[in-house]
């Protein structure tokens, strides 16, 4: 069976009491029956009366993934892979979350760089070039830590060419949880993990997040208005063209022990600089 005819027929159906039976049946993690259920909410094909149970199942099983640590690092747009890349600064920010004990980090998209599909290259080439990518990261990620990640724009590239990145990624310490966004639950606080890809998943008040943890940016910035704080890029690759003011890469912690923190950190030459101290919620 063909994956769109799969997804369309476990959309089709779907009801509220049947989400862990299709799950088995179909043999399929929870992070895939969200992304079927994400599938069905942007088909336009949809009834309406089918979109209200999808939004109401997304509503009941985003936040299944529950995490109990303290505290977790935060990493973005690491682009591994650019022909000016340097692994650098993502070792750094390793050492300094090893050594605050950190065990499980969230990584907020493009993971890898891509290559721009309009260069002078063959299909064929561009595909050596973007295994090439894979092959890098899994040489210098660093597995005595868990991630859990979500794709980026960069990420999304390589779905073009028919190259399955939760396959070629995943292993027990690396952990897509989706393309665009996705929920996780930290102790009692609800966060959502975001990228730039289009069609983003949508985040709708109702859903009651604490806070939106951003990629993209390359910098750091709080929103308060909607808790969405921009994490800057662990990269020597900077700025990016949607970088705004001050810029430099850098990482983050987010902490539960005394209500909702986020502490961001700045590489400066050979300094680590302490940039900002958020407290999101008690």
């Amino acid at each position: 069976m063909k994956k769109s005819l799969k997804y369309k027929e476990i959309v089709k159906r779907l009801t509220l009491e049947n989400f862990d039976t299709i799950k088995e049946e179909y043999k399929l993690n929870h992070t895939a029956m969200l992304g079927i259920i994400d599938y069905g909410l942007h088909d336009k094909y949809v009834s309406d009366d089918k979109r209200w149970i999808l939004n109401k199942l997304k509503y009941n099983y985003q936040f299944s993934l529950v995490l109990k640590d303290s505290k977790y690092g935060i990493i973005s747009d690491t682009h591994i892979g650019n022909e000016k890349d340097s692994p650098y600064y993502i070792k750094r920010a390793f050492i300094l979350l090893n050594k605050a004990g950190i065990k499980k980090i969230f990584h907020t998209g493009d993971i890898l760089d891509s290559y721009d599909e309009r260069c002078d290259l063959t299909k064929d080439e561009l595909i050596r070039l973007h295994y090439n990518q894979i092959t890098r990261f899994h040489d210098i990620w660093p597995t005595n830590v868990t991630t859990y990640a979500i794709l980026g724009n960069h990420d999304a590239k390589f779905k073009r060419l028919g190259i399955n990145l939760y396959k070629e990624l995943s292993k027990d310490t690396f952990i897509i949880l989706g393309a665009g966004g996705a929920y996780v639950k930290c102790s009692n606080y609800k966060l959502f993990l975001e990228h730039e890809v289009s069609p983003s998943t949508l985040v709708p008040p109702h859903y009651n997040y604490d806070v939106i943890l951003k990629g993209h940016s390359h910098f750091f910035k709080f929103k308060e208005n909607r808790n969405i704080f921009r994490v800057a890029s662990c990269s020597n690759l900077q700025p990016n063209s949607y970088s705004l003011g001050y810029y430099a890469p850098g990482f983050a912690t987010i902490s539960t022990t005394d209500g909702l923190v986020i502490d961001g950190y700045n590489f400066t030459k050979d300094e680590t600089v302490h940039t900002l101290t958020l407290k999101i919620k008690d």
